[in-house]
C-alpha cells in the first residue's frame, strides 16, 4: 500500500511515539556521477552504501526536502526503511518496495521524500498514519 503525506507530522508522530529502527538506505544499488562528470557522463558509478541507522530528524529533514530546491538530489538518493525484516545490507527502492508491499511485517514500512516536499509511505499493511485512499501513481 502506497500514501502520500503532504504533511508529514502524522508520520513523525507515528516514529515518536512507537521506538523504531529507522535505516537510511540508497534509491539504487549504484549511484551515478555527479557534477561535471554527470554532464559528460565520464566516471564509474560509486557503489551504494549499506543501510545506516538514521533518526526522526532526518525523517522530518527529507519530508522538508532539505533545505529546500537544491536539496531536492537529496531527496531522491535515499530512502528510510523503518523495522525492516530483512538482512540485505543494500537494497534498491524497487526491491525494497516489492519485499515491503509482498511481504513486509505488520510494523515494517518504507519512507521516501517526494521532490515537492512531504513523504511517500510504502507498507503491507495500513498504518494508523496512512489516511485516505492508497495511491496509485507513485512508483520507484
Amino acid at each position: 500500500m502506497r500514501f502520500r503525506h503532504l504533511d508529514p507530522a502524522p508520520v513523525l508522530a507515528f516514529l515518536e511515539r512507537r521506538p523504531a529502527d529507522i535505516r537510511l538506505r540508497d534509491w539504487e544499488r549504484e549511484r551515478g556521477p555527479d557534477g561535471m562528470a554527470a554532464l559528460l557522463r565520464m566516471g564509474r558509478a560509486e557503489a551504494a552504501t549499506p543501510a545506516r541507522p538514521a533518526g526522526i530528524a532526518d525523517v522530518a529533514f527529507i519530508a522538508s526536502r532539505g533545505r529546500g530546491p537544491s536539496h531536492a538530489n537529496t531527496v531522491l538518493r535515499a530512502y528510510f526503511h523503518i523495522n525492516s525484516s530483512t538482512d540485505e545490507p543494500i537494497l534498491p527502492l524497487v526491491e525494497a518496495v516489492a519485499h515491503v508491499e509482498g511481504r513486509g511485517t505488520d510494523g515494517e514500512f518504507l519512507l521516501a521524500g517526494h521532490p515537492d516536499g512531504g513523504l511517500i509511505s510504502v507498507s503491507h499493511a495500513r498504518l494508523p498514519f496512512q489516511l485516505g485512499p492508497p495511491i496509485t501513481w507513485w512508483g520507484p
